[in-house]
């Protein structure tokens, strides 16, 4: 077996003598109210590119769900004449109700602090702060992309630990720049993981997938081995017994083995390996967590719900299937679905489909991005084709016509990433 030896000697030496009781930010930001992380980027951006920027330490645009939560960042960004600043809510419609905050965590029904008479999507579904005069404090409407101002990005807190990864209280062991070895199968790189106290990662939310894929920048690893293992039919479990309540398997078709790759440089998919190949691989342990040897408990996996077919409903959120109505038996004459995919205002959605089966010239498919442009217009037996929107909606209109039954329409996948 091999294992990280060298930085083994060093872990296991200071298990014993530091102390991880209170919360700490890394990498610049600040601890607000001892439960906030903040940073104040005063580099007038779009609002992408601040999500991006924010996204790079493992983050969001900083999310205020309270009055004491929206005083302190005020007080944090200062009384800034003419400074306005991104902040982590985006707006579906009028009602706040359907402002989302970035981190995936809820809405803006219970508390938000716009300015009289908003939101107003018509202005644009971003929303930013202003930092001083009569609207310091106070939410507002902007159009996502003609509008660059500054913003406030938030990571979580975490302890006190002395590796090189430090995030949300684990740290994050890369097997390249630990191992001799940087390769391995999954048995052997679980086992260099115990070695360090670790187990091969499992993760858990849309912020700690990005801050996986940041660690990430030397050019020739594109994909790492992760602490997740898959059944027959497919019901993946992480190994270190945590729940399964974030999921990010691939929807493409075509990947096999019961274990999983992530994609690092692209949309950060889980794809199924054979559990025997070499791969790069990434370890995790909580931070200052002293080693034992007390046997796991048995894993108990959970079936992955399924999803109704989505037809003509207001809004699907983050990642689903959608299919044509009886799929994959034939469709009734005639139909007509519309889809509608939304995601957070941080990230795009992928749409993927695996297969298109419709009466040629009268079945179709249509495909619209966030802006209204058609990206797709599938009819006949169309392949598995995958497109992707540049913001965070799309729209699927399915449509029979009134000839050709016995052809069984569509299905296809969408994640936001």
């Amino acid at each position: 077996m091999h294992s990280f030896q060298s930085f083994s000697i060093t872990f296991l030496s200071f298990l014993v003598v530091f102390s991880v009781s209170d919360p700490i930010c890394n990498n610049g930001f600040t601890l607000v109210n001892s439960a906030k992380c903040l940073r104040l980027f005063t580099g007038p951006v779009r609002h992408r590119a601040a999500e991006a920027s924010c996204a790079v330490y493992g983050g969001t645009l900083v999310t205020i769900r309270n009055a004491v939560d929206n005083r302190a960042v005020s007080t944090f960004v200062g009384n800034t004449p003419g400074l306005s600043f991104w902040i982590g809510v985006y707006c579906l419609t009028n009602d706040p109700s359907t402002c989302y905050f970035d981190d995936d965590l809820g809405t803006a029904s219970s508390y938000n602090n716009f300015a009289k008479g908003f939101p107003v999507v018509d202005l644009g579904g971003c929303v930013y702060s202003a930092a001083a005069g009569t609207l310091a404090g106070q939410w507002i409407s902007a159009e996502c992309e003609d509008v660059e101002m500054a913003y406030v990005c938030e990571i979580p807190t975490t302890k006190t630990d002395p590796c090189a990864h430090n995030y949300n209280g684990y740290c994050y062991l890369m097997s390249h720049e630990n191992s001799t070895f940087p390769t391995m199968p999954f048995t052997s790189a679980e086992d260099s993981c115990h070695q360090n106290c670790a187990e091969l990662v499992s993760i858990h939310s849309r912020r700690e997938l990005t801050y996986i894929q940041s660690l990430y920048s030397t050019p020739n690893i594109s994909a790492v081995l992760i602490g997740a293992l898959t059944t027959s039919p497919l019901t993946p479990y992480w190994v270190d017994q945590s729940r399964w309540d974030y999921g990010h398997v691939s929807p493409r078709s075509g990947s096999t083995g019961s274990c999983f790759q992530m994609a690092v440089k692209t949309d950060g998919t889980w794809y199924q390996v054979d559990c025997k190949t070499s791969q790069y691989f990434l370890c995790k342990r909580p931070t200052g967590v002293t080693c034992n040897s007390t046997p796991a408990p048995p894993v108990i996996v959970t079936p992955a719900p399924t999803n109704p077919t989505g037809c003509n409903s207001t809004s699907l959120f983050d990642s689903g299937r959608i299919t044509s109505p009886n799929y994959p038996s034939a469709y009734p004459i005639p139909s007509l679905c519309n889809y509608r995919l939304s995601t957070l205002g941080a990230y795009r959605i992928g749409l993927y489909f695996t297969g298109v089966s419709t009466y040629t010239n009268y079945g179709y498919v249509y495909v619209y991005d966030s802006n209204g442009a058609r990206l797709a217009a599938l009819t006949g037996s169309a392949g598995a084709n995958t497109y992707y929107s540049t913001a965070n909606t799309m729209t699927v209109t399915f449509t029979s016509g009134t000839y050709g039954s016995g052809y069984s329409g569509f299905a296809a996948n969408f994640l936001s990433f």
